[in-house]
């Protein structure tokens, strides 16, 4: 979403709500669903298919949420609820119709709050083989997971609140076990858990249907069709997607797997059980 705000130059216009009028917002300004992920787990392609729906308007990550969201929090949670509920109805009066919010990763830490700000809307969480994912983010650290801001200091406390030094597999492994653990609070009938490997597929068969979204024939075909471009490649680029779980499997160290095997594997096993009954 921010890509988009700082591609395409429109006016900007400040809304200002009144302290008292913060929370109240219309049960119709609730978004459609809530995509919540593990990072690096094909959330991006979710979203970008959801896209191609008539009639519908996805945000994704949004700054404004992020703001909201960024830890070490300093209002009370009933003060944070309220607060996303009222961007929420900023964003239904923006999209002028159905619309759907995907968040970024570490949002997952706070996913009840999201979750308690739209009490009637159902969500998902995409997940992925978490070696996979560990992968992918010792290649390419995202700024949460450094420990150079204030916010993001915050957030490895709260994912490993022992505060004693990590190393790098350590760390991306807590992370994905802290997002399991935080999704394993919601009320699992409004959740659906989705696998990267059932991708594309699971958008018209779990995600859509999950949401109250209409998928028709040439919908799922151009689904289909944009599933064969890398999802995050540059605007423009029709870079072609190449499976790469096998080569992150073949690559991940025995310091990783170890991490992930203590960290984050029994907290998506015990989600996946919650899910299961």
């Amino acid at each position: 979403m921010q890509e988009t705000i700082t591609r395409v130059s429109a006016s900007e216009t400040v809304v200002h709500v009144a302290r008292d009028e913060v929370g109240i917002a219309a049960p119709d300004n609730a978004p459609a669903g809530i995509i919540f992920h593990v990072a690096r787990c094909g959330s991006t392609l979710i979203s970008q298919s959801l896209k191609k729906l008539d009639n519908l308007v996805v945000y994704a990550e949004p700054q404004a949420v992020n703001e909201i969201l960024a830890p070490p929090h300093r209002w009370p949670r009933a003060d944070l609820v309220a607060a996303i509920r009222a961007l929420g109805g900023a964003f239904a009066r923006h999209a002028g119709r159905p619309y759907v919010l995907k968040l970024s990763s570490w949002n997952s830490l706070f996913c009840d709050i999201v979750a308690e700000a739209f009490p009637e809307t159902n969500w998902v969480l995409t997940l992925r083989d978490p070696v996979e994912v560990g992968v992918s983010l010792l290649r390419q650290p995202p700024g949460w997971l450094g420990g150079s801001t204030e916010a993001s200091r915050s957030l490895i406390e709260i994912m490993a609140p022992e505060n004693r030094p990590m190393s790098p597999e350590e760390r991306v492994a807590r992370a994905y076990g802290a997002f399991c653990a935080a999704a394993a609070r919601l009320d699992p009938s409004r959740g659906r858990l989705v696998d990267y490997e059932t991708l594309p597929t699971a958008v018209w068969e779990t995600v859509a249907p999950h949401f109250s979204l209409p998928v028709d024939a040439r919908q799922r075909a151009e689904i289909e069709q944009g599933a064969r471009v890398n999802a995050k490649a540059p605007l423009g680029s029709s870079g072609e997607y190449a499976p790469d779980a096998a080569t992150k499997q073949s690559t991940a160290s025995l310091e990783l797997r170890g991490a992930i095997d203590r960290f984050a594997r029994p907290h998506l096993e015990r989600l996946v059980r919650l899910h299961a009954r």
